[in-house]
This record gives C-alpha cells, sequence and structure tokens, in this order.
C-alpha cells in the first residue's frame, strides 16, 4: 500500500513536470512563430497542433493563451472541414454591415438633416430603407464615418456675419494688437444678472433626484463689468436692483481713475441705456473711446465669456443665503488675474467666433465650411 502510495505521488510530480515542458516548449514555439506572424495567428496555428494532439481545451487555453471560446471555434471548425483557410487570416473579417450599399446615402442623409439621438436615426434607416439596426448597429455606423454627437452652438437670428467679419478684421483685431503692445487700455464691457435659486441649484448624491424649492421673492444680484483684455482684472460695479445708465456712468468714473494716462477703449454693446446722452457725454469729458460691436453680435464681446465661465461655478453648488450667494460671485469674478488666470487666459483671447464661413445644412443650421473640407480631405 505504501509503495503503490509513493508510485502515486511520484506520478504526480512527473506528469507536474511533464506540463511544466510542455509550457515551456510552447512558450519557446511561440516566440518563434512570432518572428514570422502575428502573435494571434501563432496562438491559432499551436491551438490546431494541440486539437490534432487531443489536449483538453482548458489544456490549450492555459499554453496558447487563446480563449475558451477560440478554442471551441477551432475544433468545431476542424470537425465540420468548414473552410480551415479562415483560420489562417487575421484582420478585414468582423461582422459585416446589413446597410450594404445604401450606408452612403444613410450618411448623406444624416449630414443634410438634424438628428439628434440614435434612435432617431434607427427609426429613419427603417423608415426611408426598410432596414431594422439596433442602436449598437447604428453606433458602428457613425463610428465608421466618423460621426459624433457634437454639442451645437448658437447663431443669433439677426446677426450680420458680413458685418460681424468687418468690425473684427478692421476695428477689433488691430485695437487687440495696441493693446498687446501696450499702446491702449482695452476693455469689454457688459453687465450679467444671477438669480439665486433659479439656475443654480447644484448637485445632491442621493438614490433619486431631489427638488428644491425656490424663492417667491426677488433675489437678483446684478454684475456690471468691464474686463481687461491684456491682465483679465474686472472692474466692477454691483446691485440687487437694476442696471441702468447711472451704473454705466458709476463704471467709466472707475475706469477712468484705474486706467489714469492710458488711452481707454471699451467694448460694449447696443442696450440703450448704453447708448444715452449721459454715457456720450461723461465718456467723452473722461477720454474714453466707446467702441460698439455690431447689432446681435454677443460672439464679439468676449465678457459674455466670463459670464459663462462664473456660471458655471455656481451651478455646482446650492445656495440658500443671499449674502454667501453674493460673495461667492464676487470670489469668482475677482479671481479672473489671480488663481483662475489660466482658465480665463484660453477663454479670452484673439480668437472669436465668427459666421462668415458657415454653409447651410438646412433651413434651421449651418456648419463651418472650413472644418467639413478638413474632414473631407
Amino acid at each position: 500500500m505504501v509503495r503503490n502510495k509513493n508510485t502515486s505521488v511520484e506520478d504526480k510530480d512527473i506528469g507536474k513536470e511533464s506540463r511544466l515542458m510542455d509550457g515551456r516548449i510552447i512558450g519557446k514555439a511561440m516566440s518563434f512563430l512570432c518572428l514570422f506572424i502575428c502573435e494571434t495567428l501563432a496562438k491559432r496555428i499551436l491551438s490546431l497542433v494541440l486539437i490534432a494532439a487531443g489536449v483538453p481545451n482548458a489544456r490549450i487555453t492555459e499554453l496558447t493563451g487563446l480563449c475558451d471560446r477560440s478554442v471551441r471555434s477551432l475544433k468545431k471548425a476542424i470537425e465540420r472541414d468548414d473552410n480551415i483557410d479562415k483560420l489562417f487570416v487575421v484582420g478585414g473579417g468582423g461582422r459585416k454591415s446589413k446597410l450594404g450599399d445604401v450606408e452612403a446615402e444613410i450618411v448623406e442623409e444624416i449630414e443634410n438633416n438634424n438628428y439628434y439621438s440614435r434612435q432617431q436615426i434607427a427609426d429613419m434607416i427603417q423608415e426611408r430603407f426598410g432596414i431594422k439596426v439596433s442602436l449598437s448597429g447604428v453606433g458602428r455606423l457613425l463610428k465608421r464615418n466618423r460621426i459624433k454627437r457634437l454639442k451645437s452652438g448658437s447663431l443669433p437670428a439677426k446677426a450680420d456675419a458680413t458685418k460681424q467679419r468687418e468690425f473684427y478684421d478692421t476695428v477689433l483685431h488691430p485695437l487687440m494688437e495696441q493693446a498687446k503692445s501696450g499702446k491702449i487700455a482695452l476693455l469689454f464691457l457688459d453687465a450679467s444678472h444671477f438669480i439665486m435659486g433659479c439656475n443654480f441649484l447644484g448637485y445632491i448624491y442621493g438614490m433619486s433626484r431631489r427638488f428644491i424649492k425656490t424663492y417667491s421673492g426677488r433675489m437678483r444680484y446684478n454684475v456690471l463689468g468691464a474686463l481687461d483684455f491684456i491682465t483679465k482684472n474686472v472692474t466692477t460695479v454691483t446691485n440687487d436692483t437694476y442696471i441702468t445708465a447711472t451704473e454705466i456712468c458709476e463704471l467709466l468714473r472707475k475706469i477712468s481713475i484705474e486706467y489714469a494716462g492710458k488711452a481707454i477703449h471699451l467694448i460694449l454693446d447696443n442696450a440703450r441705456y448704453q447708448k444715452c446722452k449721459a454715457v456720450f457725454e461723461l465718456a467723452a469729458e473722461l477720454g474714453i473711446n466707446l467702441v460698439y460691436i455690431p447689432p446681435y453680435s454677443p460672439n464679439l464681446n468676449l465678457i459674455e465669456r466670463l459670464w459663462k465661465f462664473v456660471k458655471g461655478k455656481l451651478r455646482s453648488k446650492y445656495y440658500d443665503r443671499f449674502d454667501v450667494f453674493i460673495d461667492e460671485i464676487n470670489s469668482i469674478v475677482h479671481s479672473t488675474h489671480k488663481e483662475n488666470r489660466g482658465a480665463i487666459d484660453k477663454l479670452i483671447s484673439e480668437k472669436i467666433q465668427l459666421f462668415d464661413d458657415l454653409v447651410a445644412v438646412n433651413e434651421n443650421s449651418f456648419t463651418s465650411n472650413k472644418q467639413r473640407k478638413k474632414l473631407a480631405a
């Protein structure tokens, strides 16, 4: 009995050594084959040899690294004698699209109309071409044709692209160059209104979505600001009532003191309280040049980007006290030339969104002709 037990142990040791040897041999064979062919093909060839030798699937997977599913597929192909040649081809296969010759037409349809979801595209394909496609199938179609779900931009309905381009080329860009050389102070003026408990409800962790009670009274904080194109410093006048010509004049006086001795150019829009007699007369008295952008051209007033930045910061938290809300706004606005300087430098630059290169996609949407040509190339 003892001898048999010892023999059994010895047999196990021999089997273990044999398996280790097999692993070393297969490893060397794999390394050799990979000198001439890809690793995937090397795994398949070795797996075929081991299948022919009657090695169990689990052992083949262990030795070659090929998954169990692939080993079973190879076995079935051998048993059926099912076009063995295809086993020695890597790549170029994959799932064949059921869209066939109509794929180009589908892509053209997507490019010429506005589709907001994969489901809409799937419905369109079934309705127009009679082909039922899953949402994952739509995803593969989009990926193959480099079509992405991109955030839409806004185009003011009454914007005049020609006037905007002319203003940028002949007025705004030359002023930017003068400001960069230190010859003038260039500022962008605009007002923004922050209503507590309206757009700034924040995010709350939980198993279900929360609804926060908003305030019944008017709790609005108005910030009239002038953003320095070079330093990114913001000069402000604030209140919780209204912005009028009185606040514009107050800001002009503050700017005049802050930039004493410099030629000041102030970019602003065509709001009525900014184009009144009191503002004109005070600006002339203080030696401030008022430069009005073309109508319906918020893209030309760079301080609009600052307001978007501030509101983005505010949306991450809920404020239940108006004084805390005000302090946070002031802190963000006055950090543009300090801790937030890096982010603001990326937002405020000579790069201006202009619309003179847009081409119509359909009646209500447009795309950049320059970008479209770049993608086509």
